[in-house]
């Protein structure tokens, strides 16, 4: 009966040994975005797997600096994101794996349960951190990365001072060892709960910096409409002063009113008058560089998104579409922009070609221009919007032409 229970409890002990992996998998995934390979999961789970089933007893110089080397080697080629990143959660995942199983290989009472004990560390790391996990785009500066490494750099060496200088003869039983190893775990928790806080952190600006940047394209759209308003009701006026100028005057009078905003043609091709700003302001720019346009939009004069986002959607498409067409011979430019309001959903589709396929910089696609600091911003911004209405972007590189589909939920 003995023999049968322990066997059992041997058996029990095994299939945790192959579930714990899968959360650990979920966490790092959170955290590290996986590579579109055909391999990079499995090969993921088999490092996972040999992470946190390596036996690691304090004394033994051999089985963590290989688990460390091994787990860091698989993160680092399974994962994409920046060098920083990647080191950062290596070395807090290390902390967190290493630390438990030291604390449960080397203890007496916890050895036989080892897997089970595993199994409860990841299941609990991945149900607290199930709810706040950021978001796979999210992004943070190097600099908050390297402060993150250096906050690291504590747990990780106490682990390592701990495990390959410890005693090999106390089994884990030392006080200081049986204190010490948790504390690096709550530590190695503590530190991933940081990332989390700071890329939302981190968010929160960028949304307040796209908000400030679109609400300021919008105050000047209106603007420059108030203007063009304000001079077609003065035309009267204007014709009653031009009636009484001399010759010299008057042609000067006239070459100002002709290249002031309010003579240009005024497109309307929707009821939406945001809508008909933007296309109206794009315009002559298109028209200057050789653009052929094709526009189709079916979209009410008043929708339930706020006008500086419809204007940021709309402003922030046709710009990425624009810069596209301007490294184009100017036969080949054109943009094909559809638009419509229905059953609840605010659907755009914004189609231009493409001379290559455009690079991508930390999982988005990179502006083309040389100066980062002032570009980049707009498929950013496209895709914030989309997450505060409940939608979504899709980008497609497909026979030659870039196509952006967006949809909004409209409140009804």
């Amino acid at each position: 009966m003995n023999i049968i229970g322990n066997g059992l409890l041997e058996f029990i002990n095994r299939i945790f040994g192959f579930i714990s992996p899968i959360f650990a998998m979920f966490v790092v995934e959170w955290f590290l975005p996986i590579r579109r390979k055909g391999w990079a999961k499995p090969l993921l789970y088999i490092g996972c797997w040999f992470f946190t089933g390596m036996v690691i007893f304090i004394g033994d110089p051999v089985n963590l600096p290989g688990t460390l080397l091994g787990f860091g080697a698989v993160l680092f080629l399974c994962c994409e994101g920046t060098w920083l990143q990647r080191l950062s959660i290596t070395l807090i995942l290390s902390s967190l794996g290493l630390s438990s199983s030291a604390l449960v290989d080397s203890n007496y009472y916890l050895f036989d349960i080892g897997y089970l004990f595993r199994f409860t560390i990841w299941l609990l790391v991945f149900l607290a951190l199930k709810r706040f996990a950021p978001k796979q785009e999210y992004h943070l500066p190097p600099s908050l990365w390297g402060l993150v490494d250096v906050l690291t750099l504590t747990p990780f060496a106490a682990t390592l001072i701990t495990v390959l200088l410890g005693d090999p003869y106390g089994r884990g039983n030392e006080m200081q060892d049986i204190i010490l190893l948790p504390l690096v775990t709550l530590s190695s928790i503590g530190l991933l709960w940081a990332v989390v806080i700071l890329a939302r952190q981190h968010k929160l600006e960028q949304e307040k910096s796209f908000y400030q940047l679109n609400l300021l394209r919008y105050e000047n759209l209106e603007q420059e409409q108030f203007q063009v308003r304000r001079l077609r009701h003065d035309m009267a006026n204007h014709l009653q002063t031009m009636s009484s100028l001399p010759d010299q005057e008057l042609r000067e009078y006239l070459g100002q009113l002709l290249h002031s905003p309010a003579m240009g043609s005024s497109y309307r091709y929707s009821d939406n008058s945001i809508i008909n700003a933007v296309w109206g302001a794009k315009q002559p720019l298109m028209e200057q560089m050789g653009i052929e346009t094709e526009i189709s939009v079916t979209v009410p004069a008043k929708l339930s998104i706020d006008g500086v986002d419809l204007c940021a959607v709309f402003a922030n498409s046709l710009d990425n579409a624009i810069e596209a067409c301007e490294r184009l011979p100017v036969g080949q430019r054109t943009i094909k922009v559809k638009a419509r309001a229905d059953k609840g959903m605010f659907v755009l589709q914004v189609q231009n070609p493409l001379l290559e396929p455009p690079k991508k910089r930390n999982g988005r696609f990179a502006t083309g221009k040389t100066d980062l600091a002032a570009h980049g911003f707009g498929l950013a911004s496209i895709e914030e919007i989309a997450r505060r209405y409940d939608g979504s972007v899709s980008i497609t590189t497909e026979d030659g032409q870039f196509t952006l589909f967006l949809y909004l939920a409209l409140l009804e």
